[in-house]
C-alpha cells in the first residue's frame, strides 16, 4: 500500500509543534520551585532561569534570520538571562519570542528557507533547517527542565494530560 503526499504544510507542522513545546516548557517552568529558579545544581550546570535563556536567545536569532536580518542576540545573551529572572519573565519571554518566531517562519519565502546562512555555531545551514533546530532546542531545554525538576524529588511529567 502507498500514499502520495499531495503537499506537506511543513510551515504549519513547524509552528503547531513549537506551540505544543512552547507549552510544555510553560508547564515545566511553573513546576519548579520560585526559590530554585534561578539554581544550579552543581558542577557547570544551570538554573532553569538560564536554560530558558539560552532558548529565547536561539528562538530571537533565529526569527531575525527568518526575517533575513542580522541578529547581535547572542552577544546579549547575559541580558536575556536577566528578562527570564522570575518564572512570569520567563514565561513571557518564551511565550513573546515562540509567537514571533511563528510569525516570521509564516512570512519567510520558500527560496528565503532554502537560502544557507551561517548558524552561530559556525555551520552553514539552509535557513528551514535552522528554524527546524530552534524548535528542536526548545524541547532540548525543556528536558533539561525536567531533569532539574527529578533533582528537586519531582517525577511528575507536568506537560501531559491526565489519564483517565
Amino acid at each position: 500500500m502507498s500514499a502520495t503526499v499531495e503537499g506537506v504544510d511543513a510551515r504549519g507542522y513547524l509552528a503547531g509543534w513549537l506551540e505544543a513545546l512552547t507549552g510544555m516548557m510553560v508547564s515545566d517552568i511553573q513546576a519548579i520551585p520560585d526559590d530554585k529558579w534561578t539554581t544550579g545544581f552543581g558542577g557547570c550546570s544551570k538554573g532553569g532561569n538560564a536554560l530558558v535563556g539560552d532558548t529565547v536567545t536561539n528562538l530571537r536569532w533565529t526569527t531575525a534570520t527568518l526575517k533575513n536580518e542580522d541578529s547581535d542576540v547572542y552577544n546579549n545573551m547575559a541580558g536575556v538571562i536577566e528578562e527570564t529572572s522570575t518564572k512570569a519573565g520567563a514565561i513571557a519571554a518564551l511565550t513573546e519570542a515562540s509567537a514571533e518566531f511563528t510569525a516570521a517562519l509564516k512570512a519567510a519565502s520558500d527560496e528565503h528557507l532554502n537560502s544557507v546562512k551561517m548558524a552561530p555555531w559556525q555551520m552553514p545551514m539552509p535557513v528551514f533547517i535552522l528554524a527546524n533546530v530552534s524548535v528542536s532546542h526548545v524541547w532540548y531545554h525543556d528536558g533539561q527542565l525536567n531533569y532539574i525538576q527529578t533533582l528537586l524529588g519531582d517525577d511528575q511529567v507536568h506537560w501531559m494530560a491526565p489519564g483517565p
